[in-house]
């Protein structure tokens, strides 16, 4: 046919083995989410070695590729993904039987036929649960590319076929399971310096935590001025609670991306992509691929997402996540987080709002950071914690910087052994100089280390000085926090600056030329911006 065209082509079968009986003993619904887990790790591991989902068999998949050692590479992705499943959700194991042949074929433009399509499907339904089968030529040609390793099995007779195929069998190792440990990337944050501090607000997180693990649906947001911690505390507490059982999904809002419900979809692409993270997407999954464009290639056989107006779309949209979530917390309780929701876009915001209060989510806490200097009256966050605030649904913890007795804590963690009179000093200094910003704290702490101005003498923290130098680190962050501030906001700091670290209004008033009141007026956004505490301005 003029269609048709013959090529030389690897074929690779899967079989998933004992799937009507699983059916059976788990129910239509269950079987469902097992199925969805089987589709993800067979697609996944077809696209990552450059092959062609030919179509679905039923309980199995047809695939073609270019090169032997890829299909072969993706065999073994295969039973080594799976395996990973099994010992994740051991109550569902998933046992695959896959075949692999090669030779010159009939493709057409959604299926292939020919003798290497038959005899890879009789290799398949030959091999036993969790084993690879491929003919002889798979192996000379796959030689010396991907390291795998064969053992041959001989001559099989293979049903319908009238010669018996020389066959060997790939043989794969199980991989490490993926740690406990191990965060989504948004929380994947590494510092020099151990976490200390913050009982109290750990223990009121902890506290919602325990009970969205009886089936609430709680909120919590973490504010505070850029540097003091939000972040590292969310991080955490997600490996304390992951610890527990939890589920932590985790996105982020970037300042210059701008992507439409950006830490929903990085959220969701994390969980896509780590062993065993596809357990279920809910009854409208096809319609999260509005968040994760390339969902179709983790999750074959999608509908279609909802074409219609706007307000349609993201309705639509918004009740796709709550069934993700709805499904997904179902089976064990999440934490998610959302970072940096000062720089959310208006729909990250609503959608926030509709898992956690319109359509709460059983067993499900939304832990929130955003910077509150960064958060004015015309914020689109900040109508939102009001209305939220109004109605007693959220919980607000604001992050100050660390005390003496925390920064002190910091240290002996650092240096692995008591303060002595010179350390408890440096704590105290460090404190003074820095306001407690714990990334100021470290900054200049590690500046000091560096520069000699801090020494280890018989295993104690020495200083060698009592005069700071804030490091380039500490200064680019204040200069950056600076540079936002109005002009005269500016003039009026650096009018202060001049008198000292505490200034009278009045002394100030002279220096620059203005009356007390405008000052007070123009230190406003300083004063909202962390920059400057009232408490060291005299009047």
């Amino acid at each position: 046919m003029a269609d048709t065209k013959v090529e030389t082509l690897t074929v690779l079968f899967t079989d998933l083995v004992d799937s009507t009986a699983m059916r059976v003993r788990l129910g239509e619904e269950q079987a469902d989410h097992v199925r969805y887990r089987h589709d993800a790790v067979i697609t996944n591991a077809i696209r990552e070695h450059h092959g062609r989902l030919v179509k679905h068999t039923g309980d199995g998949v047809m695939a073609t590729f270019e090169g032997a050692s890829d299909a072969v590479s993706a065999a073994i992705a295969i039973q080594q993904a799976l395996d990973v499943e099994n010992r994740l959700h051991a109550d569902d194991p998933l046992r695959v039987r896959v075949g692999v042949s090669v030779g010159d074929v009939s493709a057409e433009a959604d299926d292939c036929f020919g003798l290497p399509v038959v005899e890879a499907q009789r290799l398949e339904a030959a091999a036993r649960p969790g084993q690879i089968l491929c003919s002889s030529v798979v192996k000379a040609l796959a030689r010396g590319r991907g390291g795998h390793t064969f053992r041959s099995i001989g001559a099989l007779s293979l049903k319908g076929l009238d010669e018996p195929v020389d066959a060997d069998e790939v043989e794969w190792g199980a991989l490490d399971l993926p740690s406990v440990d191990e965060l989504p990337p948004a929380l994947a944050h590494r510092s020099t310096f151990a976490f200390s501090g913050r009982a109290e607000p750990r223990a009121k997180v902890l506290d919602h935590w325990r009970a969205c693990r009886g089936g609430a649906t709680n909120v919590v947001l973490l504010a505070g001025e850029p540097g003091v911690g939000k972040t590292r505390l969310a991080s955490e507490l997600a490996r304390e609670v992951q610890l527990d059982g939890a589920l932590v999904l985790a996105g982020r809002c970037d300042e210059l991306v701008g992507t439409p419900y950006q830490p929903f979809a990085e959220a969701l692409t994390a969980q896509l992509r780590a062993p065993g993270g596809v357990l279920t997407l809910g009854p409208l999954r096809g319609e999260l691929a509005r968040l994760v464009p390339e969902l179709d290639q983790y999750v074959p056989g999608l509908e279609p997402a909802l074409d219609a107006d706007a307000d349609a779309e993201r309705t639509k949209l918004f009740d796709a996540v709550v069934g993700w979530l709805n499904e997904t917390a179902a089976h064990q309780p999440v934490l998610l987080v959302l970072d940096d929701l000062h720089w959310a876009d208006h729909g990250s915001l609503l959608l926030m709002r509709h898992v956690a209060i319109t359509q709460p989510v059983p067993n499900l806490l939304v832990l929130g950071t955003y910077r509150d200097t960064d958060v004015d009256r015309r914020h689109p966050l900040q109508s939102m914690l009001a209305e939220l605030r109004r109605r007693g649904e959220v919980e607000r913890i604001a992050l100050e910087g660390l005390d003496t007795h925390e920064i002190a804590e910091l240290m002996v963690a650092a240096a692995g052994h008591d303060l002595e009179a010179d350390g408890l000093s440096l704590a105290q200094a460090l404190h003074d100089e820095t306001a407690g910003n714990p990334f100021f704290v470290g900054e200049v702490l590690r500046h000091l280390a560096e520069t000699g101005a801090i020494t280890q003498r018989d295993g104690a923290w020495v200083a060698g000085t009592d005069d700071f130098v804030l490091p380039e680190g500490v200064r680019d962050v204040v200069g950056r926090r600076l540079s936002a501030l109005p002009e005269d906001t500016q003039r009026v700091l650096e009018a202060g600056a001049v008198v000292g670290a505490r200034f009278d209004l009045d002394v100030v008033s002279v220096v620059s030329g203005l009356d007390e009141d405008e000052i007070v007026d123009l230190l406003d956004p300083a004063i909202a911006a962390h920059l400057v505490d009232e408490t060291g301005i005299g009047s």
